[in-house]
């Protein structure tokens, strides 16, 4: 078969190379992904009698629509027809089957993709990841390299496709692609169209007059920066501006901090001085009594008032007030100051955080690391509900959030927090006027 020169290389990585568990291939529309998977799965299925793959989508319907046509297509191609297909997917003559997987997230039923705890492949094969939560990819790794793989000395491989997404895809491979620090077991080959000869010019054409810059950046140019979509609330720039603003005035101290203890997320406390702000506390693990130091040793050390520091009362935190008397309860369900407006109190404190930011107004202090964490999360800053008919605004849910990132939002938690102190009334004094007394007394 007549490949293209990333397609064969694609096809090294996934039969030759010993070191390479997991390969992205594609970023941009056109560059052949499909083809690739359709094309490995057959010569894996056809060589070695009884071995199982599986091709997992969002849901069916999209794998029926997409993978089996291009199998057909690969397969009359080669002149291959030792097989037969159903809803479920490919069986053929030697044994070997192809099943197709709903990767669905269903987070109530199935949080974290259990249905497929019990399940041995020999490999498999993701397509259009960007729709696909962090979490089925976690479960899939540990269900290769169960199914004959030892008898025939085949290699655990998971193909995955993609266009440009800026969720755990962006994280997991090509930000460290880019940075040239991606390391095995993991691979990244970038495939754009003008990397496939075999693209009709129609179809080229057709990319390039995409009429929406975002979607012709991503599909056409395979631009991973400007992945977003009209419900991402922070422009890009200004997210990245955010960072070197040193030009923003200092104002009156703060605090604020969102708890997570051992095994949850991460705990991580921020200084405010007006709208300058710097990440002074960042741990994956802190126990209850040293979360409690903590916030107190900041607040000593930076002259923080109690009424200017905000902790996460909704979770984890919720203790910590009734140690720290006197310290603000953030609680992201409660009502927003502006009730017309906003649905809860997140939400507003979260579209007065995208306000600063747009508006070059805030300054983030942090780390390389901390400032790649916080641009990610910046980005997952969208409203929900974009095109329904409601009045008040609202944010998308933290699960939507960690289904984008891989992760939980803990840096985007702390800045949304600190916006308390900018959305509430500001008290002004009492109303009540004291006249001055007259001297008539001798």
């Amino acid at each position: 078969m007549e490949l293209t020169a990333k397609q064969r290389k694609g096809l090294k990585f996934l039969l030759d190379d010993q070191r390479i568990s997991y390969l992205l291939f594609g970023g941009a529309a056109g560059g052949g992904k499909s083809w690739l998977g359709c094309y490995w799965l057959l010569l894996m299925c056809s060589r070695f009698p009884g071995v199982r793959y599986f091709v997992g989508r969002n849901n069916l319907t999209d794998s029926r629509q997409s993978v089996l046509v291009t199998f057909d297509k690969v397969c009359q191609s080669v002149g291959y027809t030792a097989y037969r297909k159903n809803d479920q997917g490919i069986n053929f003559h030697n044994g070997s089957a192809i099943t197709l997987i709903d990767l669905s997230y269903y987070p109530i039923k199935d949080p974290s993709f259990q249905r497929f705890g019990s399940k041995e492949y020999t490999g498999g094969f993701i397509e259009e990841a960007g729709e696909v939560h962090p979490l089925a990819f976690d479960m899939l790794k540990s269900r290769v390299g169960r199914h004959l793989n030892k008898e025939y000395g085949i290699p655990a491989k998971i193909l995955i496709t993609c266009n440009p997404q800026k969720n755990w895809l962006y994280s997991t491979f090509y930000r460290p692609w880019k940075e040239r620090k991606l390391l095995p077991p993991y691979a990244f080959i970038r495939s754009l169209k003008d990397d496939n000869p075999y693209l009709t010019e129609e179809y080229k054409r057709s990319l390039a007059e995409i009429k929406d810059k975002t979607m012709r950046q991503r599909l056409n140019e395979g631009l991973w920066e400007y992945g977003s979509d009209p419900s991402q609330l922070c422009d890009y720039d200004a997210i990245n501006d955010a960072f070197t603003n040193t030009f923003v005035p200092e104002g009156y101290p703060a605090l604020s901090a969102d708890i997570a203890l051992k095994g949850r997320d991460r705990y991580i406390a921020g200084h405010w001085k007006g709208l300058v702000v710097r990440i002074v506390s960042d741990e994956p693990v802190m126990e209850g009594l040293q979360v409690h130091q903590d916030v107190m040793t900041h607040q000593q050390r930076l002259g923080i008032p109690r009424s200017m520091t905000v902790v996460d009362a909704d979770g984890l935190g919720s203790y910590l007030s009734s140690y720290v008397r006197g310290i603000v309860e953030f609680h992201g369900g409660g009502t927003a100051y502006d009730t017309d407006k906003y649905a809860n109190i997140k939400s507003e404190c979260a579209f007065k955080l995208a306000e600063v930011i747009n508006q070059r107004q805030i300054h983030i202090i942090c780390t390389e690391e901390q400032r790649k964490r916080a641009t990610e999360e910046l980005e997952c800053l969208r409203v929900a509900d974009l095109n329904a008919d409601t009045r008040k605004l609202s944010l998308i849910s933290k699960e939507e959030m960690k289904a984008l990132l891989g992760r939980s939002p803990d840096i985007l938690d702390m800045l949304i927090m600190g916006m308390i102190y900018h959305v509430r009334p500001v008290y002004t004094g009492g109303k009540a006027k004291v006249k001055q007394l007259s001297n008539t007394m001798s």
